[in-house]
């Protein structure tokens, strides 16, 4: 029997869907320059399910169709379950993926796992093509979910689960404890697409690999499911484990890492560990990090440029100080300044994520976040995009309290995600219009200045940077001019 963990097939538009973090974070089009990434967390659950009994399979039918069109045409023969994981915005096509599977074969169960069965795993199972849902961390749950069904025993105490009873009716077992993330395996990367490199405009070198080293968030932004997906906690692998597995990565043959952990530099103990042994075993990878700019200082910068990180990734959100505050960030702006003029005086690239539309937004405070991006930053690249709330976050229910037709959020999509506003009236006065008039905006201000667009090219070192840069620039620039994803 097999159980096949499935990135579902898309419209060729949004190939580049980016949905690799579990909590459900997403994003996708032109607008990020065509990014994608490998699904790590996916093959992450795929190679802790394995056992006696059952093969495992990972097919990515974003770049596999052809792959996933064959197993259709069997009829999903000998698929025991098919478990995809889902967020809000990909849960209505998930679902019509699901069905079309049930259609084939009735007998193929149906896991769904991630952020939108975690948030609302009761709304999930409202929907009959959905058997089973698995809350918050997924490996034990799934490997174990998985045995159940392969025997044929009884499913109803597994932790971690949800399912419709005999009558019908949804029923949500206890969360099981979170895992020591030392007992994770390495995720086996050889269950990837064959001769597929995935695009990321970000990169040095290809192929890459990207790799979680730690789970949960010491923030508490109120519009982030990180922390609550996590319940709150922050675990961290060891610097040896981390260490094992980038010996596997380059043994691969993998050249560069993108770190997707929530807040990579807020681990420097640990993190000063792995620099050294990454610089000792000259394992000559470059490398890319998301930090915050409240846990991070120049020693580990310098160490972490010597050890070949050349891009630093920050949540700076806005220019405000009181949208900070209003945001639970913790952080402030000045925090931001030296953080930034930090990078640039040690040389490692900056990039700046921003988020308009929250609390209190104006039209006049997303210009001056605009310029504080450019002018006082000066980030290396940034993303600019509107607010969505999120099942599972404060914001989300400040608005579902004054708009409960929000319901479960699933009006939320990736074609609208990010440049579409979507119930912003519920947490400031900026109409929809408007908003994304001014994401295409920034985009306008920040990518099409002449002195900018001089300083990309002359920066670039060799002829993979070029063509990655090429592809990226394309993307972002006809996202800036037509405002279309």
């Amino acid at each position: 029997m097999k159980a096949v963990f499935l990135k579902p097939p898309v419209e060729s538009a949004h190939r580049n869907v980016v949905r690799d973090f579990i909590y459900g974070c997403w994003c996708n089009g032109k607008r990020v320059g065509g990014m994608s990434m490998p699904p790590t967390n996916e093959l992450l659950a795929a190679t802790h399910a394995r056992q006696d009994g059952l093969d495992v399979l990972f097919l990515d039918s974003q770049y596999e169709p052809e792959r996933y069109h064959q197993l259709a045409a069997s009829g999903f023969a000998d698929v025991l379950a098919v478990l995809i994981m889902s967020s809000t915005q990909s849960f209505r096509h998930d679902c019509l993926t699901l069905r079309k599977i049930k259609e084939a074969n009735p007998g193929v169960r149906s896991i769904l796992y991630g952020s939108h069965p975690t948030f609302m795993a009761e709304a999930c199972l409202k929907e009959d093509v959905v058997d089973f849902v698995v809350t918050r961390e997924a490996e034990d749950t799934i490997r174990e979910l998985l045995g159940h069904l392969l025997s044929g025993t009884s499913t109803a105490d597994v932790l971690g689960i949800g399912y419709r009873d005999g009558d019908g009716q949804p029923r949500i077992n206890p969360v099981r404890p979170f895992l020591n993330m030392n007992d994770l395996p390495i995720p086996d990367r050889t269950l990837l697409p064959g001769n597929v490199d995935y695009f990321n405009p970000v990169v040095k070198r290809v192929p890459f690999a990207t790799m979680f080293t730690s789970r949960g968030c010491p923030a508490r932004c109120n519009y982030c499911t990180a922390p609550v997906f996590y319940g709150n906690k922050t675990r961290a692998r060891s610097a040896e484990k981390i260490i094992e597995e980038m010996r596997d990565i380059r043994r691969l043959g993998y050249r560069e890492i993108f770190f997707r952990d929530e807040t990579f530099s807020a681990y420097k103990g640990r993190n000063m560990q792995v620099y050294d042994r990454m610089r000792a075993e000259e394992m000559d990878f470059t490398w890319v990090a998301n930090g915050r700019v409240d846990m991070i200082d120049r020693e580990q910068m310098l160490a972490m440029k010597q050890a070949g990180c050349h891009l630093l990734k920050f949540g700076v959100e806005t220019g405000s100080q009181e949208l900070l505050d209003r945001y639970k960030k913790g952080t402030t702006i000045a925090q931001a300044e030296e953080t930034f003029r930090l990078a640039r005086e040690i040389g490692i690239d900056t990039h700046a994520h921003i988020i308009f539309g929250g609390p209190g937004e104006t039209v006049e405070t997303i210009g001056k976040t605009v310029d504080f991006v450019i002018d006082t930053l000066k980030a290396t690249t940034a993303t600019f995009g509107i607010l969505t709330p999120y099942p599972g976050t404060e914001i989300f229910d400040m608005v579902a309290e004054i708009f409960p037709e929000i319901q479960d959020g699933s009006g939320s999509t990736m074609e609208n995600l990010h440049t579409e506003s979507f119930f912003a009236e519920a947490l400031c006065g900026i109409p929809a219009e408007e908003l994304s008039r001014q994401v295409v905006r920034a985009y306008r201000r920040f990518y099409l200045r002449p002195g900018y667009l001089a300083g990309r090219v002359s920066s670039l070192r060799s002829l993979e940077e070029v063509m990655v840069k090429v592809v990226a620039g394309l993307n972002v620039m006809s996202f800036a001019f037509s405002g279309r994803k």
